[in-house]
């Protein structure tokens, strides 16, 4: 078969990327120059992807390398022919075995997670870890209002009984704390 000046191209660089130690093998060559269309039509209408199309005809050329004594061989295109098609079968039959029909590339689609991911956890912790510190740092009967508030969740009646100040007073150590908590952690953090 005689190939246009593009295939001869494409064949120098594919002879290029075979084993090192085979590429001097003038009967290889040969048979890579005879029939490297016919493989790659042969492969392209058995596979979807024209690229695993011409992996799998580098593979082929690989293979062929193994055999010793190519010279003997009467009929070298079928040859290339039962290792081609040896190869494509397992390539379907690894790709049905991982049941790649039903994968989804990334890209296309949307990635859900229940949880936070990690950096979202590490810098809640840490704004928690500030938010306790800037707590504790409230004068003690504000701390205790606050607490009973916000953790407690009582309401400001409860907590004027519970601690026997006004419901007014509650208000404003609520209001001091807020004041504080917000000085302290920035606008955004309550």
């Amino acid at each position: 078969m005689v190939t246009g000046s593009g295939d001869a191209d494409v064949a120098a660089e594919s002879i290029k990327m075979l084993p090192p130690d085979r590429t001097r093998n003038p009967a290889i060559e040969d048979i890579f120059r005879r029939h490297h269309d016919w493989l790659m039509r042969f492969l392209s209408r058995r596979l979807v992807n024209g690229d695993d199309a011409a992996d799998l005809a580098q593979e082929t050329y690989c293979r062929l390398t193994r055999y010793d004594s190519l010279a003997d061989i009467e009929h070298p295109r079928a040859l290339l022919f039962r290792i081609a098609d040896n190869l494509v079968k397992d390539k379907v039959r690894r790709a049905f075995s991982r049941h790649s029909s039903d994968h989804v590339p990334l890209d296309e689609s949307v990635l859900q997670a229940d949880e936070p991911g990690p950096e979202r956890t590490v810098g809640a912790r840490q704004e928690l870890t500030r938010l306790r510190a800037a707590i504790l740092c409230l004068p003690p009967r504000c701390k205790k209002v606050f607490l009973l508030s916000r953790y407690e969740n009582m309401t400001y009646p409860e907590i004027a009984a519970h601690c026997g100040i006004t419901v007014s007073m509650v208000e404003k150590h609520i209001s001091r704390a807020l004041s504080e908590l917000r000085a302290r952690m920035g606008e955004s953090a309550l």
